[in-house]
This record gives C-alpha cells, structure tokens and sequence, in this order.
C-alpha cells in the first residue's frame, strides 16, 4: 500500500469523525471544532496514521505525530480534570513555528 492511500483512508476517517462528532452536538460545527473530545480523537487518529504507516514501513510524518500527540495529550487533560490547558495556543504556535523552520532548514533551494 502507498502512502497517498493511507493518508486518504485517515483523511476519509478524519472527516467520518468530525461528522460523527457534529451530528452528537447537534450540527454545531463551532463547538465541534472547540470540543475537546474532538481533539483527542483528532489526535488519536493522527497518531494511529503513524502507527499504520510504520506497519507498513512507510515514511513517518514528524508533523502529524507531533500534532497528534498534543492534541491528543493536552486535551485528555481537559476532558480527565475538566480544566482547559492554558498553554495550548502557545504550544501549538511552537510546534508549528519549529516544523516551519526545521521544513527551511532540510531543502535545498535554489536562488537565481
């Protein structure tokens, strides 16, 4: 199996998710979005990708496990204590702020 298919069937997954999550909160699609049981299931099946694509043995995605993990992690924390993390906006600007400049850092571009 390739890559691009994998990452298809965890898109269609991806979206049967955020589905499945609106019809439960009525079909509002602002409060799925900020729903933290959306997030960790975000994050899960982020995860999960990485785990079929090392199945697989195909190329891991630094971006989606970080992703994952975060999203994951950080927002178990809401859903077992109740209590938002303070701290996700930030993190998830540093993760992506990283990814950005760790992206820059690995290509080699040309200049003319």
């Amino acid at each position: 199996m390739q890559n691009g298919t994998v990452t298809n069937v965890f898109w269609g997954l991806f979206l049967i998710w955020f589905g499945v999550v609106a019809v439960w909160l009525k079909g509002d699609f602002g409060s799925t979005v900020n729903s933290p049981v959306f997030a960790v299931g975000t994050g899960a099946l982020l995860l999960l990708l990485n785990v079929t694509r090392s199945a697989l043995r195909l190329r891991l995605s630094i971006l989606t496990i970080a992703l994952g993990a975060v999203l994951a992690v950080a927002n178990a924390f809401v859903l077992i204590f109740g209590n938002a993390v303070p701290f996700l906006p930030e993190l998830l600007i540093i993760v992506g702020v990283a990814l950005v400049i760790g992206a820059f850092r690995t290509r080699n571009f040309q200049t003319y």
